[in-house]
This record gives structure tokens, sequence and C-alpha cells, in this order.
């Protein structure tokens, strides 16, 4: 009995974490104040969702700023790109989004986040 409760809380526990790794939406940005480390950071989480980041090109300030940024992007679903930028912004406008949201009218988007209301 005892090996049957833990066998289902087990079962249970391993679907909480995979469900958890399911988020609806996915969003990265790139900023002027993050260092080599937050970069890290930003790809091992997105490793941990199953996403494919990888930076090809990384150039920071004396201070350890980032100034300067390549990567590419695979979302392995199908979704994947890169984008590059040699003037990082202090804003939430450069980095990738995948919404995996049914119905969404953009699931993916990639370099420059700057929307144009109509």
């Amino acid at each position: 009995m005892q090996k049957l409760l833990f066998l289902l809380a087990f079962i249970c526990l391993g679907f909480t974490t995979l469900h958890a790794q399911r988020v609806p939406k996915v969003e990265a940005f790139f900023q002027q104040y993050h260092t080599k480390d937050i970069l890290m950071n930003i790809k091992a989480e997105m490793a941990a969702m199953d996403i494919i980041l990888d930076y090809t090109h990384m150039a920071f300030d004396a201070e350890g700023r980032l100034k300067e940024l390549k990567f590419t992007v695979d979302c392995k679903d199908g979704f994947k790109g890169s984008a590059a930028s040699d003037n990082i912004p202090k804003d939430q406008s450069f980095g990738f989004v995948r919404d995996y949201r049914k119905g969404t009218e953009v699931p993916f988007r990639v370099g420059s986040l700057v929307t144009h209301d109509k």
C-alpha cells in the first residue's frame, strides 16, 4: 500500500513539474543593464523550457553592461529566428516572444518587439 501511495505521489509531482514548464507565453528581453551572468541565467531559463537560446556575439562596456548582442533562438516547434543589435536599448524592445496560446495572432517574434498600434 505504501508503495502505491508513493508511486501516486511521484506521478502527481511529475505532472505538476511538467505543467509548470508549459507556460502560455515566453518573453525574453535584452537590456543595457544586463551582464554576462544575467544573459547566462536567461539562457538557462530558456533551456528549462526546452527553448534553445544561443548568443553568437556579445559586447560589454567597461562596467560589464551589455552593449551589443547577436543571438539565435529555436523553440523546437518550428519557430526559430535570430536578431542582432549594436545598440542595446534600456527598455524591453529587443528580444523574442513565443506565445503558445491557441488562436494568438502573432505566435513568434524576434528582434525588435516594438508594436505599432493600428
